[in-house]
C-alpha cells in the first residue's frame, strides 16, 4: 500500500470516527454454518487478512478495521457484556454502497455476516465470532420528507429521534430505552408507551432502503413481499436496512404517570397484586401503557397516559392504591422531558434479560405463575415484568402488512437481571432461576416470544418468535440471501 493510501486509510477512519461520532450505547456462539459446507469458519492468518483490507481501503464507502486497529475494541463492544463476540472484521460503512461492497468482501472471505446498528442484541446476534460485522454507526441521520413522514438512519439512538421529533409535534411509537438503535428495534417489531395507540414501531414503516444477502440495493415500499418480512422478522435475517421512512403523528400534549409500589412481599401477596392488576389492565384506554415490574419482594406498578385521563384508569389507580404502600401521580406538560426520566443506563452493563411470553389474560399463566412468583420473590434482584400489550396493535390492517406474528395478546413479559463484573455466585443464581423460570412457562404452555427479547435456550425458536410466518420467511431468505451469509443462532435458516 502506498504512502497516500495508508495516509488516506487514517484520515479516513479519523474522520468517521471523530468527526461524526461513533455511538458507545447503553440502556439492554458460534455463527451458523453454510449449507453443505463446512461448520466452522476457517480463522484466516493476521497477515493475509491485513494485507487484503488494504486492497479495500481505497473506497471511500466503507472502512475495514481488524484487531490491530486501535478504534476496534471499542467499535466491537456492546451494551450487554456478558455476551461479548470476537470478529475478525468491522466493516465501517458510511452509506449503503458501502454495506454493499462489505457484504461482497464478506462472501469472497466466506465469513458469517452480523449488522450492528444500536448494539442492544441481548444475545449479542448483532456481532459474531471470526466473521465480519458492519458496523452501520454513521448512518445516523433524520430527514424530513414531508410534513408527516420522516428518513431515518439505522443507528440513529431513540433520544435522538425523540430530540428530534418532539419539537415539531411529532412522535413516532418507539421504546423507551433512549439509546437502542432504530434499525434493530423496527426489524423486529418495536413497542414503547405509544404503541397501543399508533401500533408497533414497525407498523409505521412505509418504506426502507435495503441491501439484500446477495448485495443488490433495493427501494421498497407498499406491498413489497421483502417489506413484509422487514416489519418484524428481519432482524439481520436477509441483509441490511440502511434507511428507513416513517409516517409519524401528532405528539401529546403532556406525559403523565401514576407509580405504585410495595415491598417486602411474599408469593401470595405479589399474586393477589397481580391478578388486581390483570382485571383492570385490559380495559384501559388505548393511550395507556401499563407494567407490573416484580424485583424481588419489591414491586412497582406504573401506568402513563397522554390523553384525558379516563374513568378505568382512575378505577386501576383506586384499587391498587388499596393494596400497595405508596402512590404518586405527576401530569407532565414537558413530553420530551417526562420521556427521559424512562432512557434507561447509558453504557455496557452485565445483564441477562429475555421475553417471558405473552399472555391473552391471567388464565395463561396460573398454571404456574405461584412458582414463578416464589423464585422471585425468593431471588432478590431477579425481575418479572409484565406489560400491556393490544389496542392498536391488534389492527387487522397491521396483521396482513407485516411478519410480525403475536398481535392477539393483550400481554407481553420479560425477566431480567443484572451484576456486576465479579459477583458470579449472584450471576449463576440467576442464570438457574432464570432458566427454571423460562421451563415453567415453557411447560405451562407459554411458548410464544417477542423476537427483540431473545434467549439463546428458547426451545422451538423458530415458531416461538415468528409463529405460522417462518415458512413463509424462509422462502424470502432463499430469494434474496441464497448463500446464508447472514447467520447466527437463532436467524431465519434457509429450507431444506
Amino acid at each position: 500500500m502506498s504512502q497516500l493510501q495508508e495516509d488516506r486509510r487514517r484520515i479516513i477512519k479519523t474522520l468517521v470516527l471523530a468527526g461524526f461520532g461513533i455511538h458507545l450505547v447503553g440502556c439492554s456462539s458460534e455463527p451458523v454454518p453454510l449449507p453443505e459446507k463446512s461448520t466452522e469458519t476457517k480463522p484466516i492468518e493476521p497477515e493475509i487478512l491485513v494485507e487484503e483490507i488494504e486492497e479495500k481501503t481505497t473506497s471511500n464507502n466503507v472502512v475495514y478495521l481488524t484487531k490491530e486497529d486501535e478504534q476496534f475494541d471499542s467499535l466491537a463492544t456492546y451494551f450487554n457484556k456478558f455476551t461479548q463476540k470476537n470478529p475478525s472484521i468491522i466493516a465501517l460503512v458510511s452509506n449503503t454502497e458501502g454495506v454493499a461492497e462489505a457484504i461482497a468482501y464478506a462472501k469472497e472471505l466466506n465469513m458469517p455476516v452480523s449488522v450492528k446498528s444500536g448494539g442492544h442484541s441481548f444475545e449479542q446476534f448483532s456481532s459474531n465470532n471470526g466473521g465480519l460485522v458492519i458496523n452501520l454507526s454513521l448512518l445516523n441521520t433524520i430527514e424530513w420528507k414531508e410534513a408527516e413522514e420522516v428518513e431515518i438512519g439505522p443507528a440513529c439512538l431513540l433520544k435522538e429521534l425523540y430530540d428530534e421529533l418532539l419539537p415539531k409535534q411529532r412522535i413516532l411509537p418507539a421504546g423507551s430505552c433512549g439509546t437502542v438503535g432504530v434499525g434493530g428495534l423496527t426489524l423486529g417489531g418495536g413497542y414503547g408507551f405509544f404503541a397501543r395507540k399508533y401500533g408497533l414501531t414497525c407498523d409505521n414503516l412505509v418504506g426502507v432502503t435495503f441491501v439484500d444477502g446477495n448485495g443488490k440495493i433495493h427501494e421498497l415500499s407498499g406491498n413489497n413481499e421483502l417489506l413484509w418480512a422487514l416489519r418484524g422478522g428481519g432482524n439481520g435475517n436477509f441483509g441490511v436496512a440502511t434507511s428507513f421512512r416513517f409516517k409519524t403523528h401528532p405528539a401529546p400534549n403532556h406525559f403523565s404517570y401514576t407509580r405504585l409500589k410495595a415491598k417486602q412481599l411474599d408469593r401470595e401477596r405479589a399474586r393477589t397484586l397481580l391478578e388486581t392488576w390483570f382485571e383492570n389492565a385490559h380495559q384501559l384506554p388505548e393511550d395507556c401503557f401499563s407494567a407490573f415490574v416484580l424485583n424481588g419482594k419489591s414491586l412497582t406498578i406504573l401506568i402513563t397516559h397522554f390523553e384525558t385521563a379516563s374513568p378505568k384508569l382512575k378505577e386501576m389507580v383506586d384499587g391498587l392504591t388499596e393494596l400497595c404502600d405508596s402512590v404518586t401521580s405527576k401530569r407532565n406538560s414537558d413530553v420530551a422531558g417526562a420521556l427521559k426520566n424512562y432512557y434507561g443506563i447509558q453504557h455496557p452493563i452485565y445483564f441477562k434479560n429475555a421475553s417471558a411470553g405473552y399472555y391473552s389474560t391471567f388464565s395463561d399463566i396460573e398454571g404456574c405463575i405461584d412458582e414463578v412468583l416464589e423464585k422471585v420473590v425468593s431471588t432478590p434482584g431477579l425481575i418479572y415484568q409484565v406489560n400491556t400489550f393490544g389496542g392498536a396493535i391488534n389492527k387487522p390492517e397491521y396483521t396482513e402488512k407485516s411478519s410480525y406474528p403475536h398481535r392477539s395478546y393483550h400481554y407481553l413479559s420479560e425477566l431480567q437481571s443484572y451484576w456486576n463484573e465479579g459477583q458470579d455466585a449472584k450471576r449463576d443464581r440467576y442464570l438457574t432461576e432464570f432458566e427454571a423460570i423460562q421451563h415453567l412457562f415453557y411447560e405451562n404452555g407459554n411458548r410464544a416470544q417477542y423476537r427483540n427479547y431473545p434467549s439463546i435456550g428458547f426451545k422451538d425458536w423458530e415458531s416461538a418468535y415468528f409463529g405460522e410466518n417462518y415458512e413463509r420467511l424462509q422462502a424470502i431468505k432463499q430469494t434474496y440471501d441464497s448463500d446464508n451469509t447472514f447467520r447466527y443462532p437463532q436467524s431465519v435458516k434457509l429450507p431444506e
